[in-house]
C-alpha cells in the first residue's frame, strides 16, 4: 500500500518532444513488488478460505475475500505495461489510471477497519497505534504523487489543446519516439515562465510545471519535491491554495483540506487519550501502593506486578481478587504463597505440614472479595470452604448470640481480622472419610462487616490434596 504511489511517478514528460516517457527502473520496481505481494496475499488468504469451509465460516468471509480481492488485482501493473507497449493512448492511460485511485481508495478503508479490530486486541493494539502514526505520512505521499500524476496530466492536455491549432501538427503523439520532430509551436502555449492565465490555467499544478520536477529523470528528484508540498499542504489545511474554476482540481483541494483537519483532530485525540491513559496508569500504581496487603511482598516481586499493570491497564478497584486474577500464572502462584503461607500455619492441623504441603494448598486457594454487609455462611448450612482473612473484618454468631469462638484461634469478641480463619471443620471431615459428601454445618453465621479480601479453601480442594500427599 505504501509503494502504490510510485505508480503515478512513473511517467516522466519530454519539454522538447511534447511528450512522455516511462521511468523504466521505477516501472520495474513497482511491478515487480505490487506483483509478488499481490501473488503472496492471494495464496494467504485462499489457503484460510479453505480452511473456513471445513469450519462452516465460509460465508462470513467470502464477501471479505472478494474486497482484498479487488483490491490486489493487478490493474496499475496492466495499464502501465499497455500504455509503455503502446496498446493504449496516452490520454486513455491517464483515463483509466483513476481507476487505480479508487482501488487505492478501497484499499484505505481496509487498512482502517483492520485498524479499527487490532485496537481490540491486546496482542495487536501497538502495532495499530504504530500504523496509526504512520498516516499522516501516508497521506502526504499519496497526495504529493497525485499532485504529481495530475500536473503531469495537466501539461499533456495543454500540448493536445496547442496542436488543436495548428493544422501541420494532427495528432501530437504523447509516447516519446527518437523518429518524431521537436515541436515548439507550445512552447509559449504552454509556458509557464509568464503568470498569463487566460492563454493555459495550470492552476494548483503551475509550481510543479515551472519547477521543472516533471522533467527529472531521478526519482528522487521527483518524488522529495511533491513530498514536501504535499507535507505543507496539509499541515496548513490547503489554505494558499490558487482559487480555480475547474471541478476536479476543486474536488482535490477540498480532499486535502477535509483530509488535513481529520489527521489533526486524529492526533489531538491520540495525545488526549494517550495522556489519560498515562495518568490512570500512575493512579493504578498509586492504588496498588497503598493496597496493604502489597507491602507484604517481597520488593523484586512488587516491581514485577508493577510493571505488568502498568502495561495491561485495568480500570477496577485494586484488591486480591483483582491483584490474583488479572496476572500471569507465575505472578499469581507468588503471591499466594507469599500472602497466604503465614495463613494457613496459624491453623493448628496445619502447623506440622511441611512447605512444600503447604505450598500445595496455596497453590488451589482462591482470592475472593466480599462486601460490606454481605453473608459469607449462615448458621446451619454445610461448610463448603475455609475462610482465611488477609483484610477486614467480619462478625460471626449464633441464633441464640452465642459466640462461636473456636474456629477463631482465641480470639473472643465474636470478630474475624486480619489473620484470622474460620471453617477447620474440614480438616477434621476430610481426614476421616475421603468418601464422604456430607459436609459439616455450621454452628455460627458469619458476615462481612466491612469489605473483606480472603483466601477460600474450598472443601473438594483439601479434600484431593490431602489424597495427593497421602499418595
Amino acid at each position: 500500500m505504501v509503494l502504490d504511489p510510485v505508480f503515478l511517478y512513473i511517467p516522466v514528460t519530454n519539454d522538447e518532444k511534447k511528450c512522455f516517457q516511462f521511468d523504466r527502473w521505477v516501472m520495474s520496481v513497482a511491478i515487480a513488488e505490487r506483483s509478488a505481494f499481490g501473488v503472496w496475499y492471494l495464496t494467504n488468504r485462499t489457503s484460510e478460505i479453505r480452511e473456513s469451509i471445513h469450519r462452516n465460516y465460509s460465508k462470513s468471509l467470502l464477501p471479505v475475500f472478494l474486497l482484498d480481492l479487488s483490491i490486489i488485482l493487478p490493474l496499475p501493473q496492466v495499464l502501465v505495461l499497455l500504455a509503455y507497449s503502446q496498446r493504449i493512448s496516452g490520454q486513455e492511460f491517464f483515463s483509466l489510471m483513476n481507476l487505480f485511485l479508487v482501488q487505492h481508495g478501497l484499499k484505505v478503508i481496509r487498512l482502517a477497519k483492520l485498524i479499527t479490530e487490532w485496537k481490540n486486541s491486546y496482542n495487536l493494539n501497538k502495532w495499530a497505534n504504530l500504523t496509526f502514526n504512520f498516516g499522516y505520512l501516508h497521506a502526504a505521499n499519496v497526495f504529493g504523487s497525485l499532485w504529481y500524476f495530475f500536473a503531469v496530466q495537466r501539461k499533456a492536455e495543454c500540448w493536445k489543446k496547442a496542436c488543436t491549432d495548428f493544422t501541420r501538427c494532427g495528432l501530437l503523439p504523447l509516447h516519446c519516439d527518437d523518429s518524431l520532430t521537436n515541436y515548439t509551436f507550445s512552447s509559449d502555449f504552454c509556458s509557464t515562465k509568464t503568470q498569463n492565465a487566460t492563454i493555459y490555467d495550470f492552476g494548483i499544478f503551475r509550481d510543479a510545471i515551472q519547477s521543472g520536477v516533471l522533467d527529472e529523470n531521478n526519482f528522487f528528484r521527483r518524488y522529495l519535491p511533491c513530498f514536501q508540498w504535499s507535507l505543507q499542504t496539509l499541515s496548513c489545511f490547503g489554505q494558499g491554495l490558487p482559487l480555480s474554476t475547474n471541478v476536479l482540481e476543486n474536488i482535490f483541494v477540498i480532499s486535502i483540506t477535509i483530509t488535513g483537519v481529520l489527521l489533526f483532530f486524529l492526533l489531538i485525540g491520540t495525545v488526549q487519550s494517550e495522556t489519560s491513559k498515562v495518568y490512570e496508569i500512575r493512579q493504578k500504581v498509586r492504588e496498588i501502593d497503598r493496597w496493604l496487603p502489597f507491602g507484604k511482598l517481597p520488593k523484586k516481586l512488587q516491581k514485577e506486578i508493577k510493571e505488568y499493570q502498568t502495561s495491561k491497564l485495568q480500570t477496577t478497584c485494586v484488591d486480591v481478587e483483582y491483584v490474583v486474577n488479572h496476572l500471569p500464572r507465575h505472578l499469581r502462584k507468588n503471591i499466594k504463597q507469599k500472602l497466604c503461607l503465614d495463613l494457613l500455619k496459624k491453623v493448628e492441623e496445619f502447623g506440622n505440614w511441611s512447605d512444600s504441603s503447604l505450598e500445595r494448598l496455596c497453590d488451589v486457594v482462591k482470592p475472593v472479595v466480599f462486601t460490606e454487609r454481605s453473608y459469607i455462611l449462615q448458621e446451619g448450612n454445610p461448610i463448603d470452604q475455609m475462610l482465611f482473612v488477609l483484610q477486614g473484618k467480619l462478625w460471626t454468631y449464633t441464633s441464640r448470640s452465642i459466640a462461636g469462638s473456636s474456629s477463631n484461634s482465641g480470639n473472643l469478641n465474636n470478630h474475624l481480622e486480619d489473620g484470622d480463619f474460620s471453617g477447620e471443620e474440614l480438616i477434621a471431615w476430610a481426614k476421616a472419610d475421603r468418601d464422604s459428601s456430607n459436609l459439616p454445618l455450621s454452628t455460627k453465621t458469619i458476615q462481612a462487616l466491612t469489605n473483606v479480601e480472603a483466601f477460600v479453601l474450598m472443601a473438594d480442594d483439601l479434600k484431593q490434596v490431602l489424597l495427593n500427599i497421602d499418595n
